[in-house]
């Protein structure tokens, strides 16, 4: 018969290699929503579309800085994107969800605590579409052109690019600096339908990139 001293030994290691097969406490994968479910990658539009506008949109610059090169020669990037947090609160029966988005992409989805919202979740709103068809969308076209065929995009995003290059080693460099803005204007042609991420700079179109399917009607 086991000794007294050797069971509550045995207890104890097996409850220590349980508490390590426990994975640690992080946040949410994706949120799930009435038309589907929200994963880190997704686009902006992806969570307009399928969990309709949030209680509340935070956002703000953050400025990044990026080396390319060696220290003899080379050139420093610096980027300023968009940070967001979009909250839903679905009222007092269900945890609030802040989804964080970063220059237009869900990074991460965590919960807080019950809402306060005393109806519950808002009804989905209308995601505007397009007044032209994807063809209309061209490298080299105006943003006269988009506006005047297509109508407003759903969504605007800029992207400052502050690039410098510089040459020479010591405490003396040459070089200059240029700042480099790019919009991003999506475009949404329905559910059959690709969205369009159209890249704008200097007053034209620079590329058209597809996304996922769209959500107006």
């Amino acid at each position: 018969m086991p000794q007294p001293a050797r069971v509550v030994a045995a207890v104890a290691a097996t409850l220590a290699a349980g508490l390590l097969a426990i994975p640690p406490a992080r946040g949410e994968d994706g949120l799930s929503c009435e038309r589907g479910v929200i994963s880190p990658g997704d686009a902006r539009i992806d969570l307009l579309g399928k969990c309709g506008p949030a209680t509340l949109v935070e956002s703000r610059p953050e400025p990044r800085t990026e080396w390319y090169g060696d220290r003899v020669q080379g050139f420093a990037r610096t980027v300023t994107i968009l940070v967001e947090t979009w909250t839903y609160d679905r009222g007092p029966d269900r945890l609030v969800q802040y989804v964080r988005l970063e220059a237009g992409r869900v990074t991460g989805v965590r919960s807080g605590g019950y809402g306060r919202a005393p109806g519950g979740p808002a009804p989905l709103a209308a995601v505007p579409r397009a007044g032209c068809e994807p063809s209309v969308l061209r490298v080299g076209a105006s943003t006269y052109d988009l506006l005047s065929l297509c109508g407003e995009p759903v969504f605007r995003d800029a992207r400052e690019e502050l690039v410098s290059v510089v040459e020479g080693e010591g405490p003396l460099v040459a070089g200059v600096s240029a700042m480099r803005v790019t919009e991003t204007w999506t475009y949404d042609f329905g559910p059959r339908y690709l969205v369009r991420l159209v890249q704008v700079r200097d007053g034209r179109v620079a590329a058209v990139r597809t996304g996922g399917y769209g959500y107006s009607q």
